[in-house]
């Protein structure tokens, strides 16, 4: 009979494995930091492998028993259920590799005045509206799995990151900001933590360009 990886319980994660979760994304905020110091060309050149390894683990993860197993020891306790496929099941992809592959495309495609606030905004904003709402969150949005609560936290948090960032004019980040806040509020098919900081963006670029004229180089 084949080995199989240890199974991890299906339950959603405790409030404390999501506080170490959300702990993990922010530290994860030297990913954007790091692009504004290192400039586009370095941050692709590092990014794009660094995505692609990544994936290349989701992907070995549910290929090979051994990995599946030290990835459900040292991680398992903060990944949700829909992130911990069994061996020979079909491909997940994990929240930290959602973080490479946003960040690579960000910067491959937009410009860092938009990338980097885009993405802190993000991650901050669905940080803490995942600790508000459920810690704080007793009034859902009907018909969806997301509070009140959690959705004003993600406003708030967002606008004041865009407050940091004075190579964007503001009142540009604050719509950024709520167009990244109905992502996160609307689940789709696409994963959150890629489609929020890219949607956030893409308007920047836009707004930018047709309101204020500014001409916006993507791709370079």
């Amino acid at each position: 009979m084949p080995e199989t990886a240890p199974p991890l319980p299906e339950e959603p994660i405790s409030f404390s494995a999501e506080v170490a979760r959300k702990a993990l994304h922010l530290l994860a905020l030297v990913v954007p930091l790091g692009m504004l110091w290192l400039g586009k060309s370095l941050s692709v050149f590092i990014l794009v492998p660094g995505a692609l390894l990544a994936l290349s683990a989701d992907v070995l993860r549910v290929r090979s028993v051994g990995f599946a197993a030290f990835i459900n020891r040292t991680f398992g306790f903060m990944m949700r259920p829909e992130e911990r496929p069994p061996v020979g099941g079909p491909l997940r992809i994990n929240g930290a590799t959602w973080v490479l592959i946003t960040a690579a495309i960000l910067a491959v495609v937009f410009p860092l005045h938009l990338a980097v606030p885009a993405f802190v905004a993000f991650m901050i904003g669905d940080a803490v509206a995942a600790l508000v709402g459920r810690r704080w969150g007793t009034h859902q949005w009907p018909g969806l799995p997301r509070t009140v609560e959690g959705s004003a936290a993600f406003l708030v948090a967002g606008l004041l990151v865009m407050a940091l960032f004075p190579m964007l004019p503001f009142w540009v980040g604050c719509v950024g900001v709520m167009v990244a806040c109905l992502v996160e509020l609307y689940p789709g098919p696409f994963n959150d933590n890629f489609l929020g900081p890219v949607m956030a963006a893409a308007i920047m670029a836009l707004l930018e360009k047709v309101v204020l004229g500014i001409p916006v180089s993507l791709f370079l």
